[in-house]
């Protein structure tokens, strides 16, 4: 629990140790984006296992950082390249046509035990320390399924089925493990259970990053303020976490390098903070991505010393 940052992998860089002692930050978020051709989990694979590919994240760890990994994975989960022989593996579209090109059938057992068992193969592989997991769909708008066992099942449900079978594969490898709901992209419903181990991670991507998240003017604003407290009806507000875009200088720079000088909107995120932590929602974090060797070397410091004095005034030290 408590305030963060999720960035790019390869975004680690060696004045991130500093940042996070004096910003009094806590946990970190490893986040990749795909190579062409590629997924995005099995270029963080990749990168891990070169040499001195952790030396980044161990030393943040050895800083006091709890290191988690949050990745885009229902393509690494489930291979594409099953669907030539099984496509009932894989989701039915609108027009009623199995397709792979996004995530897959929530209803078919034999995919959520191959799921299961590439989730506990994953989590020995990344090797994280922190007992809660963020395995999500892929970064999609509509990848839901709509066969005839899943038609008349809502996205949230659909996705409980999936997280389901990834946190079973993970509780063979770390007993403990908690799963993240994801809301974002192609989830933005409420399910009608939530099984114990999974808890809310609440991503308000495409609301106004200008105003506060209360104010009335953006119906985006207000749409997910509807949805974040529906959700509180059936998830534990003491295990959620919001994760912002207040620094998401990939956002910011419209996904292209070199990268601007993130607009951080200090007042947006004191009141949003405010707001999420009245909430009794105990972790906090933000994307910033973009936020790397080039940005230092293009624009000095970022603001995450501000973004940390923010958080600690609603978020304290733990004794």
């Amino acid at each position: 629990m408590g305030r963060g940052l999720v960035f790019l992998y390869e975004d680690l860089h060696p004045h991130w140790v500093d940042l996070y002692r004096d910003s009094k930050l806590e946990t970190l978020g490893v986040h990749m984006i795909a190579l062409p051709g590629t997924n995005s989990v099995n270029c963080l694979i990749d990168a891990l296992e070169k040499e001195g590919g952790r030396e980044n994240i161990e030393a943040l760890e050895q800083a006091g950082v709890k290191v988690e990994y949050e990745l885009h994975a229902g393509e690494w989960l489930l291979p594409r390249d099953l669907f030539e022989e099984h496509p009932e593996y894989f989701r039915m579209n609108q027009d009623g046509v199995r397709t792979n090109d996004v995530n897959f059938c929530p209803a078919n057992r034999e995919a959520l035990d191959i799921v299961a068992d590439r989730a506990e193969k994953l989590a020995g592989i990344i090797r994280q320390k922190s007992h809660r997991y963020y395995l999500w769909l892929d970064d999609v708008d509509n990848g839901s399924c709509y066969c005839e066992h899943c038609r008349n099942l809502s996205s949230a449900d659909q996705y409980i089925l999936i997280l389901e079978a990834i946190l079973r594969g993970l509780r063979r490898y770390d007993p403990e493990a908690m799963l993240a709901f994801l809301a974002y992209g192609t989830v933005l419903t409420v399910p009608s259970w939530v099984p114990e181990g999974i808890f809310l991670e609440f991503a308000p991507m495409t609301r106004d990053h200008e105003k506060p998240i209360t104010c009335p003017d953006d119906p985006r604003s207000v749409a997910y303020l509807e949805l974040l407290n529906r959700l509180l009806k059936v998830f534990r507000a003491e295990e959620a976490e919001i994760l912002e875009y207040w620094l998401d200088n990939a956002l910011y720079s419209g996904y292209h390098y070199p990268p601007v000088k993130v607009p951080f909107h200090a007042a947006v995120c004191d009141a949003d903070t405010a707001y999420y932590t009245s909430l009794g929602i105990p972790t906090v974090k933000t994307f910033a991505s973009y936020i790397g060797g080039t940005y230092f070397d293009l624009h000095g410091e970022p603001p995450i010393r501000e973004y940390g004095e923010i958080l600690l005034k609603y978020i304290p030290e733990q004794p």
